[in-house]
């Protein structure tokens, strides 16, 4: 069996575990989640800003969705007993690694996409965006969206290969300490967080969307250095450089099942 059809394999899978009720009502809720905040900031004429509000909820949507699905990529298995038998099979770990990668990848996407062409929808019955920006914000957050599903698909599935029973509060912990507060170090450490090339191509295709208009100049100054090439680059560099870094890992380390643990 080749490694594609092993992948397959898990991806129909996972695809199956995806597809019952109960996951697919913990989508709908998240999916659900930025409009309804959408429309009641709007309601309640509390939308100053509606393209930062919309970019926030739907980024955040995204990776809630990738902390439930791809930090567990290695823990699942190992909970559930599977690990042994599927280690067995030919690239087991591979297909384990790589199937789950891209069923994190593209259900993230999905359920925070969804989220976002609802929000949209919502603002053309409501009218708080000009005609000529929907179209083109939809379409620059969505880009941002599918960006950013697939390189924190890939940060997330190496830290649940490295840490497999506290992955979650790992990732967690990353995601404030890395893509937060590093990113707004104006050193070279801010350049390695992803937020940081996300928040520049964001202003680069959209504009000022931040409801501060005294901080634009030293946004400005801060995320404005590149151009739009070195930003994607980066990213598509750190996702293959993660999945590498996954795949050798996955590939090498002795894991212990819970019937080595209990012997």
């Amino acid at each position: 069996m080749s490694i594609v059809n092993s992948i397959l394999a898990t991806i129909r899978f996972e695809m199956s575990r995806v597809m019952t009720l109960q996951r697919l009502g913990v989508a709908l809720v998240m999916a659900l989640f930025p409009p309804a905040m959408v429309a009641v900031l709007d309601r309640s004429g509390a939308l100053a800003a509606p393209e930062f509000v919309i970019s926030v909820l739907c980024g955040m949507i995204c990776l809630l969705s990738l902390l439930l699905w791809a930090t567990s990529n290695v823990y699942t298995e190992l909970e559930g007993r599977s690990w042994t038998f599927v280690t067995s099979r030919p690239f087991g770990r591979w297909s384990i690694l790589f199937g789950k990668f891209l069923i994190a990848f593209v259900w993230s996407f999905l359920i925070s996409w969804t989220a976002l062409t609802i929000c949209m929808l919502i603002g053309l019955n409501a009218d708080f965006l000009t005609e000529a920006s929907k179209l083109r914000i939809w379409f620059y957050l969505s880009v941002l969206l599918f960006l950013a599903s697939m390189v924190y698909s890939a940060i997330f599935s190496f830290l649940g290969v490295i840490i497999q029973r506290r992955a979650m509060v790992v990732a967690v912990g990353y995601f404030l300490i890395v893509e937060i507060v590093c990113a707004l170090i104006p050193a070279v450490i801010g350049k390695l967080a992803m937020t940081y090339h996300m928040m520049s191509l964001l202003s680069q295709w959209l504009g000022w969307i931040i409801p501060d208009p005294q901080a634009e100049q030293e946004f400005a100054a801060l995320y404005g250095q590149y151009p739009q090439w070195v930003h994607l680059g980066a990213i598509f560099l750190m996702t293959f450089i993660m999945l590498g870094a996954s795949a050798i890992v996955i590939r090498a380390r002795e894991y212990i099942t819970l019937e080595d643990a209990q012997v």
